[in-house]
């Protein structure tokens, strides 16, 4: 039984950076907020501490992008343990489940899988399955997958650069076999 599978390259990562930005651009809205408004002074050091630690990581982000890795992270654990420290443990809990949701959904890789019997696209939430029935067209062109479904609906996405070494020709051929073997 023939078939591919392909790692499918999607904008999971760029989405995640920019949410957890946000969540990091909350958080520091959020600590001057506090600081500024706060009654108990060892609320007001904790949030400006959490600002101060903030900004230094970012600049430091900033100057050495290339060799920090961990700096989300980073930022993601000093903002926690600022919520700790002001006795928010919903607020820490809440951000912590969502964090560790993204990075598990930031794990699962895109791909799509062809065999004999159908086809299977995952990406990072759900799985869809098409029989062969359901597609008008597959091309497999410069690293470019198109699939094209009677129903009008055209999915079309890049594959990713550790499915390069699949023969286009021969998956082109495959795809084209299959399609033929039901119109017959």
């Amino acid at each position: 039984m023939q078939q591919f599978t392909f790692i499918l390259r999607d904008n999971t990562q760029k989405a995640f950076n920019s949410f957890s930005w946000f969540l990091l651009f909350l958080h520091l809205v959020v600590a001057a907020v506090i600081s500024i408004n706060a009654t108990d002074k060892k609320q007001q050091v904790i949030a400006i501490v959490s600002i101060v630690v903030f900004v230094t990581i970012a600049v430091l982000l900033f100057l050495f992008k290339d060799q920090l890795k961990l700096y989300q992270l980073l930022l993601f654990v000093s903002m926690i343990v600022c919520w700790l420290l002001l006795s928010v443990w919903l607020a820490a809990v809440i951000i912590s489940l969502i964090i560790l949701f993204a990075y598990r959904v930031l794990k699962i890789k895109s791909s799509a899988f062809f065999s004999t019997e159908n086809i299977i696209i995952t990406r990072s939430l759900f799985k869809k399955m098409y029989s062969w029935a359901q597609v008008e067209n597959i091309v497999l062109k410069d690293h470019l997958l198109s699939i094209d479904l009677k129903n009008n609906q055209l999915i079309q996405t890049d594959i990713a650069a550790e499915s390069f070494t699949v023969d286009e020709i021969l998956f082109n051929e495959f795809c084209l076999h299959q399609l033929q073997r039901l119109n017959t």
